[in-house]
């Protein structure tokens, strides 16, 4: 008989607990909901009842419970009925000095949600009862076994910290098993959940449960449209109402990682895995229609089925990359047989494309010759060798390492593209996407005039896109004045004249565009707020329109709008846009993503995280160099000059000088002094040594001038944190760097050797100088300000 020992409880949950009357406590089979409920209500007169076996409504009375301390209710997930549940909220209302503790295996009961909106409600959940190390440790201890670092992880790791699983395995040693209670420990549990998975669930609600693991998001529509209205609303209620196995997640519920494990275990039991496909596969159209090609892919991938993932890849395949999801399906594409791609001109296009996006050039001209080979074979046909050059021309066009020198270059390469009549070879005109503008260049070296080069490519772009060329001469060109500092009043009204036109027969990136030189304009002028309102007007329109298919556009949005909450100093909101979208730095970068990257290193910057803003600067300043994506480069140079400025690490006038002789080259202005106050010291001292660095004074003197009106308007823009109300004591920054590595109070207090009451001590004083009231809080704000 195993000794069980109390949790150590996080002491935001005590601290809760003192101040709320009610507690329910929601996890699946084997999390000791109970004990942990008694716990929480020890050294008082409890009435405890079992709703699975006593009649709830003539025991838990007004007078009955009156008379106790508190009143545990357990095991409510079946059991009660709405009409129960109305009875019992009369009776907490009327018992105000009593406290109610519940347990369930399901999610809260509606009848309990308007003591929850009141925040009367403690919620306990299964994430609150995973075991620590510390647990597992004291567990061992209480039952006489050595506990080891070694032990304890190894517990850990194998039960994934599943109380009940903690506890079988301190069984199983108990019992002098041996290494073998591993072996035996996963079917014990398994059975265990078999037993009572077929206890409370008829055959029909099993055999829908069971498809739920093959996800790992389910909403609505997917379950109605897949499963039927009938078996969809029976599914839909279960999930809602009678299990823990998924979490709501915005619109949609996520499927716990932990059932995964049972429902494989039971399905190979039952050998029926074949009568699930037919469902799976109506699945995979579903998300294949609505554009979900990530989840369509991996559905495919979990139950192995490698000819839908090619059959799903060569669709997406006709994608435009500035609509698809290339970078994000990268393995999988990477993952196909060579000979496959290689017998695909699509394929090979997409693969140069692909491996171009990720900023792999030899990789990229690797496919582009494959292609080339392809269409110098001798046994091509006609048709074959005119969809070969197509795609090459296409690529041509849509390489940024290609180099295209000029725009008669472009047309030439367009008509090639062209003459295949193929729609899935239609570049854009927008900067985001494959582009007669070379894979995303600027027009800054093709401008003699701006008019004459915007007639130019307004006659190339009607004749040559269509739909898709609607509005992009108004906006290319309001672009380049604005980036010369002139006044684009006029420009603006000529865009927002093209703008209804462009909502009703355009393209969405060309609206975006349209919409973001106008917000740009306004944040020039210091109404940035109104620019964001602006912004979340179009955000909106786009969710409900295509939302699949506007992936990229609402990212390039919302880092546009975390560039104005910086500006009007709304730290937290960028902050927390920053954790959604910091790249990982050991992984290759999306070159389609740089508008997003540029956003990262203001938000880093202003965060004093100065060596990583420099690392992603440095990186993608070169190769934007290399590529002539010139608007691209000085914006990354200023940035990185900034950084190493407030670093004290390297030559910040470097950067500022490559920075300064590009927009002198093309007449930039606003890319400069876009900056405001995190640029302005900059430009000031580069005024004082200008002839020493090599720069035209009057160049800047006006960008100092038109600099000083953005800091009037963001005096806070890219500002250095100010920091904690109080500063920390060096004992309180070690234990904030616990609380950072998700270490426990008692896993702190070993670790400093110190005292638990003296741990929450310290804890508390954290939180309350950075002003915050969760650890988790705690971690992030000390992110944000630089603390660790």
């Amino acid at each position: 008989m195993v000794k069980m020992v109390a949790l150590e409880l996080d002491e935001i949950i005590w601290a809760q607990w003192s101040y709320t009357r009610l507690a329910f406590i929601c996890a699946p089979l084997g999390f000791g909901k109970t004990e942990f409920a008694r716990r929480m209500l020890q050294d008082q007169d409890v009435l405890e009842i079992d709703a699975e076996r006593d009649d709830v409504t003539k025991l838990v009375t007004t007078q009955n419970a009156s008379r106790y301390d508190a009143v545990l209710l357990d095991n409510i997930h079946d059991d009660l009925s709405t009409a129960e549940g109305s009875k019992l909220s009369s009776v907490i209302r009327q018992c105000d000095r009593t406290r109610f503790v519940f347990t369930s295996r399901a999610p809260m009961p509606g009848w309990l949600t308007p003591f929850f909106a009141k925040g009367e409600v403690l919620v306990v959940t299964s994430e609150d009862l995973y075991f620590t190390d510390t647990d597992i440790a004291h567990l061992l201890a209480a039952n006489n076994l050595t506990s080891t670092p070694e032990l304890v992880e190894r517990i850990a790791d194998v039960t994934s910290r599943y109380p009940m699983a903690v506890s079988l395995s301190v069984a199983h040693m108990l019992r002098g098993d041996g290494d073998a209670w591993e072996r035996s420990l996963f079917k014990e549990v398994m059975c265990y959940f078999d037993a009572e998975f077929r206890r409370r669930f008829s055959p029909r609600v099993q055999e829908l449960l069971m498809l739920v693991p093959f996800f790992d998001y389910i909403d609505k529509d997917l379950v109605l449209g897949v499963l039927g209205e009938e078996d969809g609303k029976e599914l839909i209620d279960v999930l809602q109402h009678t299990t823990c196995f998924v979490t709501p997640e915005g619109d949609a519920w996520a499927v716990n990682p932990g059932v995964r494990k049972f429902f494989e275990w039971e399905r190979t039991r039952r050998h029926d895995d074949a009568s699930y496909y037919s469902v799976i596969d109506h699945a995979v159209d579903y998300y294949v229609t609505h554009g979900s090609y990530i989840r369509a892919l991996e559905l495919c991938s979990r139950t192995k089925n490698n000819k839908r993932m090619l059959a799903i890849l060569e669709e997406h395949a006709k994608l435009n990359p500035g609509n698809g999801s290339y970078c994000e399906l990268e393995h999988y594409y990477h993952a196909l047989p060579e000979d496959v791609v290689c017998a695909s001109p699509r394929l090979m296009r997409i693969m140069s494309l692909l491996d171009s996006m990720l900023m792999d050039t030899v990789g990229s001209e690797r496919w582009y010759s494959e292609l080339e080979d392809y269409a110098h074979a001798p046994q091509r046909t006609p048709e074959e060798l005119k969809i070969a050059n197509a795609n090459l021309a296409y690529l041509d066009i849509a390489l940024p390492h290609r180099r295209l020198t000029s725009l008669t270059d472009a047309v030439a390469a367009l008509a090639r593209v062209n003459a295949s009549n193929d729609p899935e070879l239609m570049p854009s005109m927008t900067s985001a996407m494959p582009s007669v503008i070379n894979g995303g260049r600027d027009l800054s070296p093709w401008v003699s005039s701006d008019e004459e080069t915007c007639i130019l490519i307004g006659k190339l772009a009607g004749r040559a896109l269509g739909r898709l060329a609607m509005g992009c001469t108004e906006v290319a060109l309001c672009e380049s004045k604005f980036e010369k500092g002139e006044d684009v009043t006029p420009y603006i009204s000529k865009v927002n004249a093209v703008l209804p036109k462009i909502r009703r027969n355009g393209d969405p990136s060309v609206e975006f565009a349209a919409t973001g030189i106008e917000c740009r304009n306004l944040v020039d002028q210091g109404d940035a707020r109104q620019a964001l309102s602006l912004l979340d007007l179009q955000r909106r329109h786009l969710l409900q329109v295509k939302p699949h298919e506007c992936g990229r556009i609402i990212a390039n949005l919302d880092a546009m709008r975390c560039r104005i909450w910086l500006r009007l100093n709304q730290t937290e909101r960028a902050h927390a846009w920053l954790e959604e979208n910091e790249p990982d730095l050991s992984k290759p970068l999306d070159f389609l993503n740089r508008y997003i990257y540029k956003t990262v290193s203001q938000v880093l910057i202003s965060e004093c995280r100065y060596d990583e803003a420099l690392r992603l600067m440095s990186t993608l300043s070169e190769y934007v160099q290399s590529r002539d994506i010139f608007i691209d480069f000085i914006n990354y140079s200023v940035l990185a000059a900034i950084a190493t400025w407030r670093s004290n690490k390297g030559d910040w006038r470097k950067w500022m000088v490559r920075a300064l002789n590009m927009a002198k080259r093309f007449g930039y202005v606003r890319t400069i002094s876009t900056y405001g106050a995190a640029v302005l010291p900059l430009l000031i001292e580069t005024q004082k040594h200008a002839e020493e660095m090599g720069v035209d004074p009057s160049q800047v003197s006006r960008l100092i001038k038109t600099t000083r009106v953005q800091a009037t308007h963001y005096p806070n823009f890219m500002a250095v944190p100010s920091g904690p109300t109080e500063p920390l004591t060096d004992t309180e920054l070690q234990v904030l760097r616990l609380i950072c590595s998700d270490k426990s109070n008692a896993e702190i207090g070993e670790i400093l050797s110190i005292k638990l009451p003296t741990v929450k001590t310290h804890v508390s004083h954290i939180l309350a100088k950075l002003d915050v009231s969760r650890r988790s809080q705690a971690a992030s704000e000390a992110r944000r300000l630089h603390l660790v």
